[in-house]
């Protein structure tokens, strides 16, 4: 009995969690900015931003920019509609499925989470520039999806 108890407490928690009901629909639509840490004017740690919209019900479009910060301010970047299932969608950007990046889409926040079957492929990223992370969301409006890398966007 007590086994029972504890086995719907935890599934009771994990509907939960994500703090979106399962029984509403959640957009993940807006911008998400990590920002670094800054020390003597260079920033030192990881900094991205995140533009993400709701297509339809389970797809989005989304770009993507993750910068590893000083010294060698390694980056990556992407920009792809992906499979969206009420606050989760999962991208793997490589060849294969080696690797993974998982995005946890709550209503103030995205947790970005990696996944790698080789470590040393990064994912397609340069060395180091992947990480996990959360971005804090800095706006619900619809953004202008495109190429983040190539116009520069470091937050």
């Amino acid at each position: 009995m007590r086994s029972l108890f504890l086995l719907s407490a935890l599934f009771f928690s994990q509907s939960f969690s994500s703090g979106n009901s399962p029984s509403d629909f959640f957009d993940p639509t807006g911008t998400y900015i990590l920002k670094g840490e800054v020390t003597r004017n260079k920033v030192t740690s990881h900094s991205g931003e995140i533009r993400v919209q709701l297509i339809d019900s389970d797809r989005i479009a989304i770009c993507f920019y993750i910068n590893k910060g000083y010294p060698g301010y390694e980056s990556g970047s992407f920009l792809d509609t992906i499979s969206y299932d009420n606050g989760t969608a999962r991208c793997y950007p490589g060849k294969d499925s080696s690797c993974m990046i998982l995005f946890y889409f709550y209503q103030k926040r995205l947790e970005l989470r990696t996944s790698y079957s080789q470590p040393n492929i990064c994912c397609g990223f340069a060395k180091g520039a992947l990480t996990s992370a959360v971005f804090k969301k800095a706006s619900a409006d619809k953004p202008i999806i495109q190429d983040l890398s190539v116009h520069g966007v470091a937050p």
